[in-house]
């Protein structure tokens, strides 16, 4: 029966930032055997990409298995290695940027050195592949001794080098770390030794890693002296040397801990294993913070003969040997027959971190949910803090602020507590962005329309929202218009204005003098005192009202209505204008000017056909649109409407045309503060009856 066995690991104190001294326990367990999907000799990286897990195994030369999980099952391929030299290579760690982008490290161990010799002295190479793995490119050596290689070496495989690593950025991204051992040189220098790179030099590796020595990271890669963490007890050279190697190192998320598993080389013939053991670390800029190595198994406890190169596999989502949860296979040898649990020692809270899920900075009356989490001990008591004050019953985890106004908005953070202590976590600034603006409003409308006789009218229609009555200018400009060099000009044009229920809302004749400081407010040219045109302030009730315009006589008009409402709420949303046109100086003319704000949608519409569904006399028969910049620029036109316009027309509330009429319709998105012009014209008849309308689009 096999043995169930655990290991204590004794006290450890957490140096970094004074955290305190805690214990943490590593339990070995018996599991299901499972095997790596490829022949072992070396640490063996692994990745995810896109719910698939990718493991790299070598042999002197490295392969990529892929598979669901760690237990398979698996396709495997050959990688291709790209680089200048012919040695045996093993890729022992890797790091994933991206789905595609990988940097990788690999050891490498020349061949032929010495003469009838298989001595060897390995050298740390790194790698890139921009595929997700199938293809390593070779960016050159990043690791060597400086001391030479010993030919007379007895332990039957290395004569000096550097070698059997694993490689594993810091947690704040600023530097990669290499672990790994140095076979060469006195006794004092060999062991297992860290070197780091800037992780700003990834790409460009070559003489920018640097080995850590007497209290320093100051020794080149490549020759530079070392001073282990953990020196052999005996000489690797010996016959029977003894020595820690082959570390293979991960974060660990339940200790918040750098965990470094290890193997022991001891005795007779010179590569023969003792066990496992394990280490850990809170910092890894600190090598003087390892853990003196404890023992998880031994050798007798292998059921093989290869008890090479232990390593672990999270069994938690995404993780793999570079980064386990509290549950983890152990691999040793490329076999797991065992399964390793990491027991946090009792701890008052740390790593607290506030966050909040989406955006911190919202529109007023927005909701903002805040989140803490924290480390160690549970259970926790939680109290939430703004601005330094705590907030009535804010005990829990979230904090949902369900509409953030001024008046709570600012800096929250949570206090965290359990038995063992308290600790306040980040800070989270909860702010408010002011609303944007709306889309651009319509302000202005023109419409230069022929009328026949006196009889004859040009109608504008307008269609006000909001809870009060609305103010326009209202204008119906006819002599004026000659000083312009317009001829023809209707001699003595009179407004009318109705609500819909055809209420009148006022009229006039003549215009007063008492409005020209409005017109001026409205950017509206000015009239002659005494002139015959005509000119109102009219308050429209919301909804849809009216405005007549005649001319006393044939001639040109021209009616113009200006918002004048400034700040009140409610806007005009549909605005049109119906009037005969004709050819040349009878054409009708529509202008219309935007406010400030965004960009705004319209729905633009010249019926023709459809009025004679409602009983219009002579309409235009195929009337055609087209809309000019202020510039002139031409930026849209149609001639017969499309049927899809149909929901656009349904969603703005405009009466549905019949399918198949050669009524005119378009969307337009038009700037704020720009002016706009849309032409009628007939295509084959150039005279009739039209409407021209423009309804505002959510």
């Amino acid at each position: 029966m096999r043995r169930h066995f655990a290991v204590w690991i004794g006290s450890f104190l957490l140096a970094a930032g004074g955290a305190g001294i805690g214990a943490q326990e590593v339990r070995v367990r018996p599991a299901p055997r499972v095997e790596m999907p490829q022949e072992v000799d070396s640490n063996s990286p692994a990745f995810w990409r896109d719910g698939r897990l990718f493991w790299f195994g070598s042999h002197g030369r490295p392969w990529l298995s892929e598979g669901p999980s760690q237990f398979g099952p698996w396709v495997t391929r050959e990688v291709d290695l790209v680089t200048a030299n012919a040695w045996p290579h093993w890729l022992e760690s890797v790091w994933p940027e991206t789905d595609d982008l990988l940097w990788g490290w690999y050891h490498a161990e020349p061949v032929g050195m010495f003469p009838n010799s298989t001595l060897t002295a390995p050298k740390i190479g790194a790698v890139i592949s921009t595929d997700g793995g199938r293809t390593l490119r070779d960016l050159g050596i990043i690791l060597d001794a400086g001391d030479p290689p010993d030919r007379w070496a007895m332990n039957g495989y290395f004569a000096g080098g550097h070698g059997d690593f694993s490689v594993l950025p810091d947690r704040e991204r600023k530097y990669f770390y290499f672990f790994f051992d140095n076979y060469a040189g006195p006794a004092a220098g060999q062991g297992v030794c860290i070197a780091r790179m800037a992780w700003e030099d990834r790409a460009n590796p070559l003489g920018k890693v640097w080995k850590y020595h007497d209290g320093a990271w100051n020794e080149a890669g490549v020759g530079g002296k070392v001073t282990p963490i953990y020196p052999v007890t005996r000489r690797w050279q010996m016959r029977d040397p003894d020595a820690f190697w082959g570390p293979s190192v991960h974060w660990n998320t339940e200790l918040n801990l750098y965990v470094m598993l290890l193997n022991r080389a001891q005795g007779e013939p010179g590569w023969s294993q003792e066990g496992v053991y394990v280490s850990f670390s809170p910092d890894l800029s600190r090598p003087e913070l390892w853990s003196t190595p404890r023992k998880l198994i031994d050798k007798t406890d292998f059921p093989g003969w290869y008890f090479f190169y232990p390593q672990v596999m999270g069994l938690g989502p995404g993780e793999t040997d570079r980064e386990s949860g509290a549950r983890a296979r152990l691999y040793v040898g490329g076999i797991s027959e065992w399964e390793l649990e990491f027991v946090a020692p009792p701890r008052a809270p740390f790593n607290v971190v506030a966050a909040a899920a989406g955006s911190a900075t919202v529109l007023p009356g927005q909701p903002v949910t805040l989140m803490v989490a924290a480390g160690g001990t549970a259970p926790f008591t939680y109290q939430w803090f703004r601005d330094g004050v705590a907030v009535p019953g804010a005990t829990r985890a979230e904090l949902v602020l369900a509409s953030v106004t001024a008046a709570n908005a600012g800096p929250y953070w949570a206090r965290v507590s359990n038995a063992l202590g308290s600790t306040e976590s980040s800070r989270v600034e909860v702010a408010l962005v002011p609303p944007p603006p709306p889309p651009a409003p319509i302000t202005n409308l023109a419409v230069r329309a022929w009328l026949p006789s006196a009889d004859a009218a040009l109608i504008l229609g307008v269609v006000a929202t909001g809870e009060e009555p609305r103010p326009l200018l209202v204008r119906a400009v006819g002599p004026t218009l000659a000083t312009f060099g317009v001829g023809e000009v209707a001699p003595d044009p009179r407004l009318e204005a109705r609500d819909g229920q055809g209420l009148g809302l006022g009229s006039n004749d003549d215009w007063s003098s008492t409005l020209a400081p409005e017109f001026a407010a409205a950017g509206a040219f000015p009239l002659p005192e005494g002139s015959a045109d005509a000119a109102m302030l009219s308050e429209v009730r919301p909804g849809t009202n009216t405005f007549q315009m005649h001319g006393g006589g044939s001639g040109v008009v021209l009616a113009e209505l200006y918002d004048t409402a400034g700040g009140r709420s409610g806007r005009l949303v549909n605005l049109s204008a119906r009037a005969r046109t004709d050819e040349g100086e009878h054409r009708l003319i529509v202008g219309f000017a935007m406010g400030s704000g965004l960009p705004r949608r319209l729905l633009l519409r010249v019926l023709g056909p459809q009025l004679a569904a409602y009983g219009v006399e002579e309409v235009l028969a195929d009337p055609r649109l087209e809309v000019f910049t202020g510039e002139g620029e031409r930026v849209a036109a149609n001639d017969d409407w499309e049927p899809a316009l149909a929901a656009v027309m349904e969603r703005a509330g405009a009466p549905a045309l019949a399918l198949g009429s050669r009524d005119a319709a378009l969307v337009l998105t038009v700037a704020p503060g720009r002016r706009y012009t849309v032409a009628v014209r007939g295509a084959e008849v150039a005279a009739g009856e039209v409407v021209v309308e423009l309804y505002e689009l959510p």
